[in-house]
């Protein structure tokens, strides 16, 4: 038996699955590894500006022949100079995020792209579609890095999103695992996106230490940080405590740029994972190894295939 469902046909990838474009870990080494593993591969372009989203894609070129997905930051200003590489390097799917994609969807649609949204509330969820996009990824305050204030959890917010609009919907948001995967399909999606798990991959660019900090996590190694201000999901560590106690209402996320970029440059030193700045979903503990991406495809679609035999003999 094989998990496919419709965004297979429509993406022209084999398995249900994909990355999310994780900033400063999502490039194009990561990217070709889940394209060719049958899932699809997304590139942060956020992580790279222009001439290095120019780079990377040129890579993507010589790595791989797959489907992959450019994500675009909508808040961004150097999104319409990154629309004009789209089509000098056939690209055919974006995920946007961050913004309202209504900017810009008449002109991806001109070039012939698939736009996949990111959402974290049904409100957002219908004007996207009403904006024109092709699918909905429905993305819970499970999810790692920056989440909506309104934290509402992947388990609601995705059938209350299935129920509301009528174009593909994909799960985003702890999935880590085959298990996560079937859950999500009875409850509407399509497919999922994954980000931390793919984070402790072979060919994720993250510092070993960070791998490592995911391996080790428990049920309750994350937690959400500077709620008052800009939320995030991050590792609970004594970085998070320091963090979290700059937060007051009125900031934005800028303002924490300078404590997260010294979090992030203790990590090479930090042995015990207490001191840097690890942003991650509440899926990685469910992270047992560090294993190339196409194992870790692999292993998900097993694992559902698994899940699925065992339930059908349930109902049997």
């Amino acid at each position: 038996m094989t998990i496919r469902t419709p965004i297979c046909d429509t993406l022209g990838i084999d398995h249900p699955i994909i990355l999310g474009g994780m900033m400063g870990i999502s490039d194009a080494r990561l990217t070709a590894a889940v394209s060719n593993g049958g899932a699809l591969g997304t590139l942060s372009s956020a992580t790279f500006g222009v001439d290095g989203t120019r780079d990377e894609l040129t890579k993507l070129a010589e790595n791989t022949n797959r489907p992959y997905s450019v994500n675009l930051p909508l808040f961004h200003p150097m999104v319409p100079n990154l629309l004009d590489l789209l089509p000098e390097y056939g690209v055919k799917i974006v995920t946007t995020s961050a913004g309202n994609p209504a900017k810009y969807i008449k002109e991806l649609k001109e070039m012939g792209i698939y736009v996949i949204h990111v959402v974290s509330s049904v409100r957002t969820a219908l004007k996207a579609r009403d904006a024109g996009v092709d699918a909905i990824v429905a993305e819970g305050s499970e999810s790692g890095g920056k989440v909506a204030l309104d934290e509402v959890p992947t388990i609601s917010l995705l059938p209350l999103v299935v129920e509301q609009v009528d174009i593909p919907v994909i799960a985003a948001g702890g999935f880590a695992t085959g298990r996560g995967l079937l859950a999500a399909l009875a409850m509407g999606a399509e497919g999922v996106q994954m980000g931390t798990r793919f984070l402790a991959s072979e060919e994720s660019r993250a510092h070993p230490n960070w791998k490592q900090v995911l391996v080790d996590a428990g049920d309750s190694a994350t937690g959400i940080a500077l709620r008052n201000s800009s939320p995030t999901r991050m590792v609970r560590n004594q970085f998070f405590a320091e963090m979290d106690a700059l937060d007051e209402p009125g900031k934005k996320a800028m303002d924490f740029m300078p404590i997260m970029g010294e979090g992030s440059s203790r990590i090479p030193d930090d042995l015990d994972g207490s001191q840097g700045n690890y942003t991650a979903g509440t899926g990685c503990g469910l992270i047992r190894e560090v294993k190339p991406a196409a194992s870790i495809v692999e292993d998900i679609i097993a694992e559902a295939e698994q899940c699925m035999n065992s339930l059908r003999a349930a109902f049997d």
